[in-house]
Formats: C-alpha cells, structure tokens, sequence
C-alpha cells in the first residue's frame, strides 16, 4: 500500500507558504505561542493550537484535527484497465520520496500519464498485455513526472508525447485545457489545474460512466501539491475542477495513495 504523502504538519506548512506567511506573524494574530507553532510544524498533535489556527490558515479545524490524530487512508480500487507504478524518487531530506505514473489501455491501444522515476514496470505491463503505446500524457514537467521519458520515447518511438502549452517539452504536441482526444473508446478532456506549476493539466478518462482522472500534483489525498507562487490559483482550480466532478470520479495523483472525489471533500484540510 502506498502511503500518504502528507501529514498534517505538511498541510500547515503549505498553508503558511502559499499564504506568504512567517511564524512570528502567524503568532502574534493567533496568540499562539511561536514555539507551539514550531511544535506542530514538526508534527507533535496538540488539538488547541491546531483548531485555532485552522481558520487563520483557511483549512478545514475538524478535518486538520481527524488527519492529525487518524491514520487510515482510503481504500480505493482502480479500474481494471488502470495500472499504477510507484518509483522511488529520492531528494535531498526526503530520501523516502516516491513518484506515481499510471497506464490505461482499451482494446490494445494504451496511454500512460506521467513517467514516474522509472519506466521499467510500465513498459514491462506493456509487453506483458500486448498492448500498443499510443500516446503519453504529461501532467507537468517537475522532473519526478518525466525523469523516465527518454526511456519511455526510446521503447516507443512513435508514441505521441502531449504536454501542457505553458510547459513545453521537446517533440511534445502541446494542450490547452478543454482540449479532447481518444485513447481507444476512451475519452480524454484536459482541465486546467495550474497553481502548482504554471501550466500544469489534469486528464480525465471517461469511459462509460465511469471517470478516473489523472491529477499530477494539483490534489493528493488529504493535500495538495505546495504552491507558495499561486497558492490561490491552486486552490481555485483544485474546487472548480477537480472536486466539481462526480462524487465517484477516482483520482490518480502524483504521489500518494489513489483517492476520490469523495473523499477528498469529506477530509481534505484544504477544502
């Protein structure tokens, strides 16, 4: 089981960042003290403090607490032409980093979203089904979503590389948000998720009613991607298109376990 990306802590902190906020700022309006506040930055669960300064961060005081003190995750299966692959990629004072990439196929014809940190397993699923790589979708271009795309590109050369307009990658056709495309019978739809990175998208795969969208790192469960530049953008687009789907859409995100649209709005501190 992949782990939570984020602790409670970790919310906080993106909070203070994306709200341009400094601790002894944050102390004298709360009536916090400063090293109670270091206290909790560091991860020690103290419920007061917390509640108090919930609403000062814009964040959900019940939904901070109950991630604070509980430490399930959601159990959400992906559908059975998702594959998920999870690749360590570690950076300095997070040795334990891992990075998401995913694959959908219909028929024999595939597409895969982001590039993890290594293609190894992907390309081996691949092989393994048969299947041909049609098209690679890019959420945003942070290095841990393409460090794998030379070895995606060499193992298929004619796959079609699509990338945000506003971040460019070599070869790569580029998307604006609303844009449309087909993978099979499957439908893909580009949303605007930026906030996180300046252009990143977010795709979402329709097929049948159901709808799994592929998020980068616009939303983990119980987070969201930091965004100390556009912090408000993030927010925005993170409400106006991610968590507007149906409550049944499934996320995928960068890092993390895979979630809901549900679930996000039910326990999500940002929302």
């Amino acid at each position: 089981m992949i782990r939570v990306e984020n602790h409670f802590e970790d919310v906080l902190e993106k909070a203070i960042s994306g709200l341009g906020l400094k601790i002894e700022d944050l102390a004298k309006t709360s009536g916090i003290q400063y090293k109670r506040i270091e206290a909790l930055l560091q991860g020690e669960v103290d419920e007061l403090p917390l509640r108090a300064l919930a609403p000062l961060l814009g964040l959900s005081a019940n939904k901070l607490v109950n991630m604070a003190h509980n430490k399930r995750q959601p159990n959400i299966k992906l559908p059975e032409r998702v594959a998920l692959f999870n690749t360590p990629f570690p950076v300095p004072e997070y040795e334990t980093m891992t990075v998401n990439s995913y694959l959908i196929w219909s028929g024999q014809i595939a597409a895969a979203f982001d590039t993890g940190a290594n293609a190894y397993n992907l390309l081996t699923e691949i092989e393994q089904r048969g299947l041909k790589l049609e098209s690679l979708f890019i959420t945003h271009t942070h290095l841990d979503h393409i460090a794998a795309l030379s070895q995606i590109r060499d193992a298929h050369p004619k796959c079609i590389l699509y990338c945000p307009k506003k971040e460019l990658l070599p070869g790569a056709f580029t998307l604006n948000a609303g844009d449309c495309l087909n993978c099979g019978d499957l439908q893909i739809k580009a949303l605007q998720t930026s906030g996180h990175s300046p252009g990143a998208l977010s795709y979402i795969v329709t097929d049948g009613e159901l709808k799994t969208a592929f998020v980068g790192d616009a939303i983990f469960c119980l987070s969201m991607g930091k965004a100390p530049i556009a912090y408000q953008e993030a927010l925005k687009n993170n409400r106006n298109h991610i968590l507007s789907l149906p409550e049944t859409t499934i996320l995928c995100p960068g890092h993390g376990p895979v979630t809901s649209v549900a679930y996000e709005k039910t326990n999500n501190p940002f929302f």
